[in-house]
């Protein structure tokens, strides 16, 4: 490829990532951003999508609306489902080669720093681990205050995901369970990607700076973060230190 051409491509896709910015900011649900960009990014090769998501990351015109739309990328099901598992294996080939390491990292499988069996630590709760996995399910979907209290530490997907839809659960226990160590990075996901509770200032800080959340889910939450609370991040030694590294630069970028 020419240098003209080079700069036409990398012009053309500065342009689709603010039409994209744009559009995605209009519409309600993370789901159907993600329609939006299954549709805009069909016509790119594994290499032009590495270079959106690059310009994704770098773009500074639009916060509002960039944050939206890196908001629906932290759900790694559902960006691989838009693009298709080939591409999406594809655009991390790509990143990798072109360097570009925000890229690789959202696009990546790194396992957490750390590792650890999440479940009831409380003598207390204990007993709650012990009943059957159908009850503890039944009762996660219950309004009694002191049973979802309980039920907080519970290391099963479903039971955290029924208190995160249940509405007597309030922002309190939601940060309890973003910033209980050890933690399983199924449970700290699925936070990452719930429609309410993913919103809140507070939560995503605590997700972003648990040691037990995926590397690809801090990075991209990173983007949401203060600067003091960068700072945190980056001086914070059990964080992957891909995360702390994206802080780093982050900060750069706000100087």
């Amino acid at each position: 490829m020419n240098f003209i051409n080079k700069h036409k491509t990398a012009d053309n896709i500065t342009a689709m990532v603010r039409r994209a910015i744009i559009d995605a900011a209009a519409l309600p649900e993370d789901a159907m951003r993600l329609e939006l960009l299954a549709k805009r990014l069909g016509a790119l090769d594994a290499d032009g999508t590495a270079r959106f998501f690059d310009e994704l990351f770098n773009d500074t015109g639009n916060a509002h609306g960039a944050m939206k739309l890196k908001s629906a990328i932290i759900n790694s099901e559902g960006l691989k489902r838009a693009l298709g598992e080939e591409k999406y294996n594809g655009v991390f080939t790509a990143s990798i080669r072109l360097r570009l390491r925000k890229v690789s990292c959202l696009f990546s499988e790194l396992p957490p720093l750390k590792k650890g069996l999440a479940g009831y630590d409380k003598e207390e709760e204990i007993k709650m681990e012990h009943m059957p996995l159908g009850i503890r399910r039944a009762l996660s979907k219950k309004s009694v205050k002191d049973t979802i209290d309980r039920l907080l530490s519970d290391p099963d997907p479903i039971v955290i995901t029924n208190i995160l839809n249940n509405p007597r659960t309030t922002e309190r226990e939601v940060l309890k369970i973003a910033s209980k160590r050890p933690n399983s990075p199924a449970i700290l996901n699925a936070l990452a990607n719930h429609k309410k509770w993913s919103k809140r200032y507070g939560v995503i800080k605590a997700i972003a700076m648990n040691p037990y959340s995926l590397p690809r889910v801090s990075i991209t939450l990173l983007e949401f973060l203060l600067s003091q609370d960068l700072m945190e991040v980056l001086d914070d030694n059990s964080l992957h230190p891909q995360v702390r590294i994206n802080a780093k630069e982050i900060l750069e970028q706000k100087k």
